[in-house]
């Protein structure tokens, strides 16, 4: 009896044990999670919030699949704060929606052309680009107040690109060939240089980073808000550039063809390698080659400390790759979801700014593809194969 009685007293103590641990584990997945930041991702159509595994899935959304309403819902982007979701809808009732992230509340608007891209500042400002009923692109901001959604036209003009202040509500804009302006929001003043060839300028810590106009060459400066500027390197061709969230260092592509560009000739400015992306520090003018052919795009993780390239391997399909320490390390193999093509990958110094595919802490990102046939939103973690989180055609990571 002794026996049996301290078989079941050790009996008891493994269970109780175990049972600590499972809680242990359960409240570590917490902190996990919460340290993982959340995934946004447009899954047939709608919009879905889940963390970086595909679980405790969120509806946002759930636009009628068979009805005469019919539309969709297009590319939800992160607060700065991940509280809250901002998303169009094409089709019938074309407009705007912001949503919380846990579904409890949401606001919306209706627009006569719909939004095609939208950004946060950080202090919650919303900017929306849409076409202008008289043709070109039209820059509005849209205001929650007492439950309401509202839009306020900014400017117009086209193309259209434009980069928040990092801690205020102030932007710099890039409109059509000779534009490039700040803007307080409600009035905008001309910035210093003649525009070069670029798509977006980057507002960074360091100042604004844009291309200056030459006569046979262009200058990437940075500027600060006063318009004074500081000359970092000289490119030829069309350029896109995205900059660390610090403007520490900036990732460049400019496109020439053959061409191996000018040599260097005012201050000892470098040139900038065509046909491949280069990242420049800031502070010296130091250059690293990142790749050694062009590129579809590239993005920074938060911390600054890892570009994720994509472009297209040896075997002709995309790729993504990491550089990090001056190694560029292929991370896997994939097929283009068309739609990420289409609307994304031309755009991606744009988008480099308002969202994110990387997680908080730069151990893994995310992206819309096909592997092996099968097509949906994909999580790739350092040594680790990709894993399928979900259907999908869009996803964005929460900061």
């Amino acid at each position: 009896i002794h026996q049996h009685g301290l078989c079941r007293t050790v009996i008891v103590r493994l269970i109780l044990l175990a049972a600590a641990a499972v809680l242990a584990l359960s409240a570590c997945s917490g902190d996990q999670a919460q340290t993982e930041g959340l995934l946004a991702v447009l899954d047939n159509d709608n919009v879905v919030v889940m963390d970086s595994r595909g679980n405790n899935r969120v509806a946002i959304t759930d636009a009628d699949a068979t009805g005469p309403d019919r539309g969709f819902f297009f590319q939800p982007i992160w607060s700065p704060d991940g509280q809250r979701l901002t998303f169009s809808r094409i089709g019938p009732g074309n407009g705007l929606h912001v949503a919380t992230a846990d579904g409890s509340g949401s606001w919306s608007v209706e627009t006569d052309t719909f939004p095609f891209y939208y950004s946060w500042s950080t202090d919650g400002d919303l900017a929306v680009l849409r076409n202008a009923a008289a043709g070109g692109f039209r820059l509005d901001l849209a205001i929650i107040e007492e439950n309401t959604l509202a839009i306020e036209s900014l400017d117009e003009g086209a193309p259209l690109y434009f980069s928040w202040a990092p801690d205020e509500s102030l932007m710099v804009t890039h409109i059509g060939a000779n534009r490039l302006e700040t803007h307080d929001l409600v009035s905008s003043q001309p910035l210093g240089p003649a525009p070069g060839l670029f798509q977006t300028p980057a507002w960074t810590d360091r100042g604004i980073f844009a291309l200056e106009a030459g006569t046979r060459d262009q200058t990437l400066t940075r500027i600060d808000p006063d318009g004074t500027g500081e000359p970092l390197s000289r490119v030829l061709g069309p350029s896109n550039f995205v900059a660390t969230e610090d403007g520490s260092r900036l990732a460049i592509q400019t496109n020439l063809g053959d061409t191996d560009g000018l040599s260097a000739s005012y201050r000892q400015l470098q040139n900038v390698s065509p046909n491949r992306v280069v990242v420049i520090d800031t502070a010296t003018g130091e250059m690293s080659r990142v790749t050694e052919g062009p590129a579809l795009a590239f993005f920074w993780s938060h911390q600054g400390d890892q570009l994720l390239v994509l472009d297209i391997g040896p075997d002709g399909a995309a790729r993504w790759s990491i550089w990090s320490d001056g190694e560029l390390v292929p991370e896997v193999s994939f097929d283009l979801e068309p739609g990420f093509v289409r609307s994304f990958v031309p755009f991606f110094d744009q988008y480099a700014q308002s969202m994110s595919l990387w997680s908080p802490d730069g151990s893994a990102f995310a992206f819309p593809g096909i592997i092996n046939g099968e097509s949906g939103i994909w999580v790739k973690s350092a040594g680790e194969d990709p894993v399928r989180v979900s259907a999908g055609t869009w996803v964005a990571w929460s900061s």
